[in-house]
Protein backbone atom coordinates (compact mmCIF):
# COMPACT_ATOMS: atom_id res chain seq x y z
CA UNK A 1 0.00 0.00 0.00
CA UNK A 2 2.98 2.35 1.04
CA UNK A 3 4.45 2.24 -2.77
CA UNK A 4 1.13 3.16 -4.82
CA UNK A 5 0.81 5.82 -1.95
CA UNK A 6 4.80 6.76 -2.47
CA UNK A 7 4.20 7.05 -6.52
CA UNK A 8 1.22 9.32 -6.22
CA UNK A 9 3.07 11.48 -4.16
CA UNK A 10 6.11 11.86 -6.50
CA UNK A 11 3.33 11.77 -9.43
CA UNK A 12 1.92 14.68 -7.77
CA UNK A 13 5.03 16.83 -6.96
CA UNK A 14 5.86 16.13 -10.63
CA UNK A 15 2.72 17.79 -11.73
CA UNK A 16 2.53 20.63 -9.43
CA UNK A 17 6.37 21.49 -10.65
CA UNK A 18 5.24 20.89 -14.16
CA UNK A 19 2.45 23.52 -13.75
CA UNK A 20 4.56 25.71 -11.67
CA UNK A 21 7.29 25.79 -14.98
CA UNK A 22 4.62 26.17 -17.21
CA UNK A 23 2.71 29.76 -14.80
CA UNK A 24 6.73 31.31 -14.60
CA UNK A 25 7.09 30.64 -18.84
CA UNK A 26 3.33 32.26 -19.23
CA UNK A 27 4.34 34.86 -16.52
CA UNK A 28 7.89 35.25 -18.35
CA UNK A 29 6.15 36.03 -21.46
CA UNK A 30 3.28 38.45 -20.49
CA UNK A 31 6.12 40.32 -18.59
CA UNK A 32 7.93 40.53 -21.60
CA UNK A 33 5.02 42.07 -24.30
CA UNK A 34 4.17 44.00 -21.49
CA UNK A 35 7.83 45.92 -21.54
CA UNK A 36 7.76 45.82 -25.18
CA UNK A 37 4.66 47.78 -25.22
CA UNK A 38 5.99 50.34 -22.32
CA UNK A 39 9.48 50.44 -24.60
CA UNK A 40 6.60 51.25 -28.12
CA UNK A 41 4.73 54.14 -25.54
CA UNK A 42 7.75 55.73 -24.33
CA UNK A 43 8.59 56.34 -28.35
CA UNK A 44 5.36 57.30 -29.40
CA UNK A 45 5.36 60.17 -25.97
CA UNK A 46 8.37 61.82 -27.63
CA UNK A 47 6.71 62.45 -31.08
CA UNK A 48 2.76 62.30 -29.99
CA UNK A 49 3.46 65.13 -26.92
CA UNK A 50 6.40 67.27 -28.64
CA UNK A 51 4.67 70.59 -28.03
CA UNK A 52 3.88 69.92 -24.64
CA UNK A 53 7.16 68.78 -23.63
CA UNK A 54 8.67 71.75 -25.34
CA UNK A 55 6.22 74.15 -23.10
CA UNK A 56 7.08 72.84 -19.92
CA UNK A 57 11.09 72.44 -20.57
CA UNK A 58 10.23 77.16 -21.00
CA UNK A 59 8.12 76.95 -18.43
CA UNK A 60 10.59 74.94 -15.32
CA UNK A 61 11.59 78.07 -13.95
CA UNK A 62 7.84 79.42 -13.02
CA UNK A 63 5.63 78.47 -10.34
CA UNK A 64 2.71 75.73 -11.27
CA UNK A 65 0.29 77.37 -9.25
CA UNK A 66 0.51 81.06 -11.49
CA UNK A 67 -0.90 78.61 -14.55
CA UNK A 68 -3.97 78.13 -12.94
CA UNK A 69 -6.60 77.99 -15.31
CA UNK A 70 -9.92 75.93 -14.96
CA UNK A 71 -11.48 73.69 -13.27
CA UNK A 72 -14.03 70.38 -13.74
CA UNK A 73 -17.27 69.81 -15.27
CA UNK A 74 -19.33 69.33 -11.81
CA UNK A 75 -22.54 69.65 -14.36
CA UNK A 76 -21.85 66.32 -15.49
CA UNK A 77 -22.41 63.10 -13.10
CA UNK A 78 -21.91 59.77 -13.62
CA UNK A 79 -24.42 58.57 -11.49
CA UNK A 80 -26.04 59.32 -8.55
CA UNK A 81 -25.10 62.37 -6.41
CA UNK A 82 -21.16 62.26 -7.20
CA UNK A 83 -21.44 66.04 -9.12
CA UNK A 84 -22.40 67.20 -5.71
CA UNK A 85 -20.67 65.17 -3.12
CA UNK A 86 -17.57 65.36 -5.11
CA UNK A 87 -17.80 68.56 -6.11
CA UNK A 88 -15.26 70.77 -4.29
CA UNK A 89 -13.00 68.08 -6.08
CA UNK A 90 -14.04 68.06 -9.36
CA UNK A 91 -13.98 72.13 -9.71
CA UNK A 92 -10.71 72.40 -8.13
CA UNK A 93 -8.50 74.47 -10.52
CA UNK A 94 -5.13 72.84 -11.90
CA UNK A 95 -2.25 74.01 -13.71
CA UNK A 96 -1.40 72.38 -17.25
CA UNK A 97 -4.93 70.80 -17.52
CA UNK A 98 -4.89 71.26 -21.21
CA UNK A 99 -1.74 68.91 -21.37
CA UNK A 100 -3.04 66.71 -18.69
CA UNK A 101 -5.97 66.06 -20.94
CA UNK A 102 -4.31 65.05 -23.67
CA UNK A 103 -2.53 62.90 -22.10
CA UNK A 104 -5.62 60.78 -20.89
CA UNK A 105 -7.67 61.00 -23.58
CA UNK A 106 -4.72 59.17 -25.64
CA UNK A 107 -4.62 56.73 -23.15
CA UNK A 108 -8.21 56.23 -23.02
CA UNK A 109 -8.19 56.00 -26.93
CA UNK A 110 -5.25 53.42 -27.11
CA UNK A 111 -4.52 51.97 -23.71
CA UNK A 112 -1.84 49.70 -22.90
CA UNK A 113 -3.50 46.03 -23.16
CA UNK A 114 -1.65 42.65 -21.21
CA UNK A 115 -3.49 39.41 -21.63
CA UNK A 116 -4.56 37.82 -18.38
CA UNK A 117 -5.14 34.23 -18.35
CA UNK A 118 -8.33 32.81 -16.54
CA UNK A 119 -10.18 29.25 -16.39
CA UNK A 120 -13.28 28.63 -17.09
CA UNK A 121 -14.94 25.44 -14.99
CA UNK A 122 -17.73 23.40 -17.19
CA UNK A 123 -18.82 20.00 -16.69
CA UNK A 124 -16.44 17.50 -16.82
CA UNK A 125 -13.50 19.77 -17.45
CA UNK A 126 -11.51 23.13 -16.94
CA UNK A 127 -10.87 25.88 -20.04
CA UNK A 128 -8.04 27.82 -20.04
CA UNK A 129 -8.83 31.37 -22.29
CA UNK A 130 -6.94 34.13 -22.38
CA UNK A 131 -8.68 37.70 -22.27
CA UNK A 132 -6.80 41.73 -23.19
CA UNK A 133 -7.11 43.88 -19.93
CA UNK A 134 -6.38 47.56 -20.88
CA UNK A 135 -4.34 49.58 -18.40
CA UNK A 136 -5.67 53.24 -18.94
CA UNK A 137 -4.12 54.61 -15.83
CA UNK A 138 -1.28 52.66 -15.73
CA UNK A 139 -0.43 54.32 -20.00
CA UNK A 140 -1.67 57.68 -18.14
CA UNK A 141 0.67 57.02 -15.95
CA UNK A 142 3.57 55.67 -17.92
CA UNK A 143 3.31 58.91 -20.50
CA UNK A 144 3.62 61.36 -17.38
CA UNK A 145 6.72 59.75 -16.30
CA UNK A 146 8.44 59.93 -19.59
CA UNK A 147 8.00 63.17 -19.70
CA UNK A 148 9.27 63.58 -16.57
CA UNK A 149 12.33 61.79 -17.71
CA UNK A 150 12.31 63.57 -20.69
CA UNK A 151 12.81 67.02 -18.54
CA UNK A 152 15.69 65.27 -16.27
CA UNK A 153 12.73 64.98 -13.98
CA UNK A 154 11.95 68.51 -13.24
CA UNK A 155 8.68 67.88 -14.46
CA UNK A 156 5.74 69.68 -12.43
CA UNK A 157 3.51 66.29 -13.19
CA UNK A 158 4.28 63.71 -10.92
CA UNK A 159 3.23 60.35 -11.63
CA UNK A 160 1.88 57.73 -8.72
CA UNK A 161 4.65 59.37 -6.22
CA UNK A 162 4.64 57.27 -3.15
CA UNK A 163 4.26 58.61 0.29
CA UNK A 164 4.59 56.80 3.48
CA UNK A 165 1.10 56.10 4.85
CA UNK A 166 1.48 57.49 8.63
CA UNK A 167 4.07 60.03 7.94
CA UNK A 168 3.19 61.78 4.78
CA UNK A 169 7.00 61.70 4.04
CA UNK A 170 7.76 61.52 0.31
CA UNK A 171 9.81 58.31 -1.24
CA UNK A 172 12.64 60.15 -3.43
CA UNK A 173 14.39 59.07 -5.74
CA UNK A 174 18.26 59.97 -7.30
CA UNK A 175 17.87 62.98 -8.04
CA UNK A 176 15.35 64.11 -5.06
CA UNK A 177 12.99 65.15 -7.75
CA UNK A 178 12.37 61.84 -9.29
CA UNK A 179 10.11 59.22 -7.72
CA UNK A 180 11.70 56.35 -5.98
CA UNK A 181 10.60 53.39 -7.85
CA UNK A 182 10.95 49.18 -6.13
CA UNK A 183 10.86 47.55 -9.27
CA UNK A 184 13.44 47.88 -12.27
CA UNK A 185 11.19 46.83 -15.16
CA UNK A 186 7.74 47.87 -14.07
CA UNK A 187 7.60 51.57 -12.49
CA UNK A 188 4.33 51.43 -10.58
CA UNK A 189 3.81 48.61 -8.95
CA UNK A 190 5.09 46.92 -6.50
CA UNK A 191 4.68 49.75 -3.78
CA UNK A 192 6.60 50.15 -0.10
CA UNK A 193 3.67 48.87 1.95
CA UNK A 194 1.58 50.79 3.33
CA UNK A 195 2.14 54.44 1.36
CA UNK A 196 -0.31 56.28 -0.75
CA UNK A 197 -0.18 57.16 -4.63
CA UNK A 198 -1.90 59.59 -6.12
CA UNK A 199 -2.54 59.22 -9.70
CA UNK A 200 -0.60 62.24 -10.43
CA UNK A 201 0.85 65.36 -8.12
CA UNK A 202 1.63 68.47 -9.24
CA UNK A 203 4.14 70.74 -7.21
CA UNK A 204 5.18 74.05 -7.37
CA UNK A 205 8.91 74.22 -7.53
CA UNK A 206 9.73 71.50 -10.20
CA UNK A 207 13.72 71.93 -9.14
CA UNK A 208 12.14 71.06 -5.59
CA UNK A 209 11.52 67.46 -3.98
CA UNK A 210 7.63 66.63 -4.26
CA UNK A 211 7.14 66.55 -0.38
CA UNK A 212 3.70 67.19 0.75
CA UNK A 213 4.87 71.29 1.25
CA UNK A 214 5.83 71.68 -2.37
CA UNK A 215 2.69 70.11 -3.88
CA UNK A 216 -0.15 72.17 -5.21
CA UNK A 217 -2.21 69.62 -5.82
CA UNK A 218 -2.96 65.24 -5.36
CA UNK A 219 -5.03 64.94 -8.65
CA UNK A 220 -7.23 61.82 -8.70
CA UNK A 221 -7.78 60.41 -12.23
CA UNK A 222 -11.31 58.37 -12.78
CA UNK A 223 -11.55 56.61 -16.24
CA UNK A 224 -14.63 54.93 -17.11
CA UNK A 225 -16.20 52.44 -14.70
CA UNK A 226 -13.64 53.41 -12.16
CA UNK A 227 -15.67 54.84 -9.47
CA UNK A 228 -15.01 57.93 -7.18
CA UNK A 229 -14.42 56.39 -3.38
CA UNK A 230 -14.66 58.26 -0.54
CA UNK A 231 -12.31 56.37 1.48
CA UNK A 232 -9.52 57.00 -1.36
CA UNK A 233 -10.42 61.42 -1.38
CA UNK A 234 -10.21 60.79 2.34
CA UNK A 235 -7.17 59.56 2.12
CA UNK A 236 -5.73 61.98 0.01
CA UNK A 237 -6.66 65.00 2.20
CA UNK A 238 -5.14 63.77 5.01
CA UNK A 239 -1.99 63.14 3.00
CA UNK A 240 -2.13 66.97 2.17
CA UNK A 241 -2.36 67.59 5.99
CA UNK A 242 -6.10 67.68 5.79
CA UNK A 243 -5.86 70.72 3.21
CA UNK A 244 -8.93 69.88 0.74
CA UNK A 245 -7.99 72.29 -1.51
CA UNK A 246 -4.91 70.48 -2.31
CA UNK A 247 -7.10 67.57 -3.96
CA UNK A 248 -8.33 67.73 -6.85
CA UNK A 249 -10.33 65.03 -8.97
CA UNK A 250 -10.59 64.60 -12.37
CA UNK A 251 -12.73 62.46 -14.41
CA UNK A 252 -11.88 61.10 -18.19
CA UNK A 253 -12.87 62.56 -20.50
CA UNK A 254 -15.74 64.82 -18.55
CA UNK A 255 -13.00 67.08 -16.59
CA UNK A 256 -10.80 67.44 -19.84
CA UNK A 257 -10.23 70.27 -21.52
CA UNK A 258 -12.35 71.05 -24.79
CA UNK A 259 -14.99 67.87 -23.54
CA UNK A 260 -18.63 68.64 -24.96
CA UNK A 261 -21.32 66.32 -23.11
CA UNK A 262 -23.75 64.45 -25.84
CA UNK A 263 -26.51 66.84 -24.47
CA UNK A 264 -25.04 69.68 -24.90
CA UNK A 265 -23.70 69.27 -28.36
CA UNK A 266 -27.24 68.01 -29.44
CA UNK A 267 -28.43 71.71 -27.82
CA UNK A 268 -25.74 73.60 -29.88
CA UNK A 269 -26.98 71.33 -32.98
CA UNK A 270 -30.91 72.30 -32.61
CA UNK A 271 -29.68 75.84 -31.64
CA UNK A 272 -28.11 76.63 -35.45
CA UNK A 273 -30.09 77.93 -37.74
CA UNK A 274 -31.63 75.50 -40.75
CA UNK A 275 -29.95 76.50 -44.09
CA UNK A 276 -32.23 76.58 -46.85
CA UNK A 277 -32.44 73.96 -49.63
Amino acid sequence: MAAPVAAALIWGYRAYRAYAAYETAQTAIEAAETLAQIGQRKKEVQSILKDVIQGMKDEIDIKSSTFVRTGGNSTVSRGRSENVTYRQYIERKIPFRPAISTVCQWALKSPLTVPRRIRKKIPGEIIETTIDVALKQTTASLVFEVVDDLLGWQSPLKAEPNYDGKSNAAYLGNPSTRPKRISEFFPFWPRPRGSLAPDLVIVEYRQQPFEVGNVFAAVEIKFPDDWVRDRQMGAYVRLMNEDKSKVALLRVPEDCTGYRSVANAKSDQQGKPRRGR
